[in-house]
């Protein structure tokens, strides 16, 4: 024992700590030896929970050793899913799209129930534009909404329909078990009705079943929309998706040992396996995870590729969000308690580890609430959830915790920012929590298939947004009260040895647990369609003249374009030129509803499309989604510590950061030339304060009198006329801000005038 207590000194706990430390950070800069970093975690988290063990737990009397024996419990549990977690990201692999030596038939499959018709439309347009002989490809509507609007829409783009006559049970594995019936291609491919696919999916995919015992390959999800940490934190440009560290780094792992599981979307499967094992299994409410763990047992290999051949959308409401991933606990528990892969024949020792790994993680919610509510045991009731000095907490704790945040830019791939796993979990904890323990009080009972919602038009509710979050306010209230009592009892002498300890670590929830509140806040929606962020060359026509662009995002409805100068036209309509996917010009015809002069010159504009015909739309559509190298841009960026800690502060100041839409048409420059404003009754003399093509502010020694109607605006060798949309008397003068209606005199002199005010400012 005294060698233990040697190795647990804080001596040489430092020194210890010191070292791996530097080892880790000098290997991260040299980009090399991933798995010598998480080896290196992985030490210090187990040394920090023996020590926890041997040193920390309070048994001084019964209620110190209750709290205390929760607290270290939820702390092992923290420990396996870092494990399992170094387990699945210890050797990923890196699959290249195999060539295709053959085109076996393929029914491409496309769910839908109660969602918006245009998500159909898009997905149905991608899968129409695959780059795959079209006699070998079918494509068909599995609706469950019996909505004869999607059977109209289905049949107008020359796809197939099917439905159940009676929507029986086992929701979505029902239904595509039904189809599976009606069907007869030699592969089937699955899309969710928002998953859109870029038009290589199938060539990039379909290679891989040269091997007879290829039975599944799975591409990653990606999300055109933010996710609701990204939307209502605001922190979209600082904060990967929260899906991305499954798709990009832990399916990766998982492929290296034959467990890559189909994710619901965007897979392919060899038909002959699938009717094998009875069709997609209807037992559990999660058969994506499931029909794979079957097919892995029976000795068939999955294939992941790695690259983003679709995009879909991301519930869109904290509620959506909270729906699909207590969908998704359930479903797991449910495949825990019915068919567990610990105990299931056929499968490898690595594919037991896998599959319980990623069932494991859906218990996160009961463990995160106990550290969540430790300190409270401490600050309001004075038992300590554990013994220890500061110091050796401090190298114990603080190596391990800090070397877990280093590691996960490697172990991620950079799909996941440090620290950010602490808010999804809060976020979740106490919905997941419930659904954990109805699931196994009950776990025979038949659960109900919520189909989370897409495509909705957020709406602004205070009230059922605190219904999500009540209980998250009670916990952050009890934690303000004890932080407010343990600073008192601090301040006073009269706290335990370990209060600093509780008020540093409820300092620290109450942080977290307030940002993950503000999540519930549900942000305006200014726009009716999601744009999708783009980067190609274009062309603006105003006025018959050509203006080079360069589109930063787009959709069906508009598109967001930077050009070197301002937009000045009395114009209702301008056109955007862009190439389309087949190599033929385009032609949108829009409207200017806004510009925004940027930093370095350059004029962000957004327009608005008007009129566009139905080929038009598809050609839009195929340019919108159908190359798949643009999504990869969105995982170039990798976070680090530093940049994550930035985030975490910017989405605490959420709530106080105003959210406005940018809605000028043209803009405004400073002006000051003289001006005189002739009404029907009167002339007054005045100066002109700013202007734009389409709008003058200027500033009178009098307020006008009499009729306005008509107004004539004169400035040197221009007159405009104008309408005054606003009067305000102030100080001694008269302010008035008018619309232009048209010029009258000097129409090139007004836009040469312009330009040189732009350019000048």
């Amino acid at each position: 024992m005294a060698l233990v207590d040697l190795f647990f000194s804080v001596p040489v706990a430092a020194g210890l700590s010191g070292l791996a430390l530097l080892a880790i950070a000098v290997l991260l800069r040299r980009n090399t030896s991933r798995r010598v970093v998480l080896a290196l975690s992985l030490l210090l988290y187990g040394r920090y929970i023996l020590w926890r063990l041997l040193y920390t737990l309070p048994t001084d009397d019964l209620p110190s050793l209750l709290v205390g024996g929760a607290v270290f419990l939820a702390e092992l549990y923290g420990f396996f899913q870092f494990c399992f977690f170094t387990f699945q990201s210890w050797s990923p692999t890196d699959r290249r799209p195999a060539p295709i030596t053959r085109y076996p038939t393929v029914d491409i499959m496309v769910t839908v129930v109660d969602e918006p018709l245009t998500l159909l439309r898009h997905t149905l347009l991608g899968c129409l534009a695959q780059a795959y002989p079209a006699d070998k490809f079918r494509i068909h509507v599995l609706d469950d909404g019996h909505r004869a609007d999607a059977q109209r829409l289905a049949a107008a783009l020359g796809c197939g329909y099917l439905r159940r006559p009676d929507r029986p049970r086992h929701a979505k594995a029902g239904n595509l078990n039904h189809a599976l019936r009606h069907t007869s291609g030699e592969l089937v491919a699955v899309f969710d009705v928002d998953h859109v696919p870029a038009r290589t999916f199938l060539t990039e995919t379909v290679g891989f079943f040269d091997d007879p015992r290829v039975a599944i390959v799975q591409t990653p999800h990606h999300f055109y929309n933010p996710d609701i940490f990204q939307r209502n934190l605001r922190v979209g440009g600082q904060v990967m998706n929260e899906q991305a560290l499954f798709f990009r780094a832990l399916q990766a792992g998982r492929d290296a040992h034959n467990s890559a599981f189909f994710a619901g979307s965007g897979g392919l499967f060899r038909r002959k396996p699938l009717e094998e094992i009875g069709g997609f299994q209807t037992q559990t409410i999660t058969e994506d995870i499931h029909t794979s763990m079957e097919l892995h047992a029976k000795g068939y290999r999955s294939c992941y590729l790695n690259r983003v051949l679709s995009a879909g959308l991301m519930p869109e409401t904290f509620e959506g969000y909270l729906k699909q991933r207590k969908r998704w606990a359930m479903g797991c528990i449910q495949v825990l308690l019915r068919d567990n892969p610990l105990t299931k024949r056929g499968l490898t020792l690595a594919q037991r580890l896998d599959y319980f790994g990623s069932i494991f993680y859906f218990f996160f919610g009961v463990p995160r609430l106990i550290c969540l509510t430790a300190p409270l045991a401490s600050l309001l009731f004075g038992i300590p959830p554990l013994k220890a000095d500061p110091a050796p907490l401090t190298f114990h704790f603080l190596s391990f915790f800090l070397a877990s945040a280093w590691v996960m830019r490697p172990a991620s791939r950079g799909s996941r920012n440090p620290f950010w796993s602490d808010v999804y979990e809060i976020a979740m904890c106490f919905a997941l929590s419930f659904v954990a323990l109805k699931a196994l009080v009950a776990p025979r009972k038949e659960r109900p298939f919520e189909v989370t919602p897409k495509g909705q038009r957020i709406l602004k509710s205070t009230v059922s947004e605190l219904s999500l979050v009540w209980p998250h306010l009670i916990v952050l209230g009890l934690l303000a009260a004890g932080l407010v009592l343990g600073a008192r009892r601090l301040y006073l002498g009269a706290g335990d040895a370990g209060l600093p300890v509780s008020l540093l670590w409820g300092g620290v929830n109450l942080l977290l647990l307030g940002i993950a509140t503000f999540v519930a806040s549900e942000q305006p929606q200014g726009r009716r369609a999601f744009r999708l962020q783009r980067d190609f060359a274009g062309e603006l026509l105003v006025d018959g003249d050509g203006i080079p662009a360069r589109v930063l995002n787009l959709s069906e409805d508009g598109a967001a374009v930077v050009l070197p100068q301002p937009v000045l036209t009395a114009a209702s309509s301008i056109s955007l030129l862009l190439i389309s996917p087949r190599g033929a010009p385009m032609r949108l015809t829009g409207r200017v509803v806004r510009q925004r002069r940027l930093p370095d010159g350059t004029v962000q504009t957004g327009l608005q499309f008007v009129n566009l015909d139905e080929a038009t739309r598809r050609a839009l559509a195929d340019k919108m989604f159908g190359d798949a190298a643009d999504w990869e841009n969105d995982y170039r960026v990798q976070p680090g510590v530093a940049g994550s800690l930035r985030s975490l502060v910017r989405a605490l100041t959420a709530p106080w950061r105003s959210f406005a839409w940018e809605r000028r048409r043209t803009l405004r420059m400073p002006a000051g030339a003289r001006c005189r404003w002739r009404t029907p009754e009167q002339l007054l003399i005045g100066r002109l304060e700013d202007m734009s093509f389409t709008g003058v502010s200027a500033r009178f020694a009098s307020a006008p009198n009499g009729a306005l109607a008509g107004s004539l605006l004169e400035l040197h060798q221009m007159t405009l006329k104008v309408s005054p949309v606003a009067i305000v008397r102030r100080w001694g003068h008269t302010r008035v801000r008018f619309r232009v209606e048209s010029i009258e005199q000097g129409a090139d002199r007004w836009r040469v005038w312009h330009e040189a005010r732009w350019r000048s400012t």
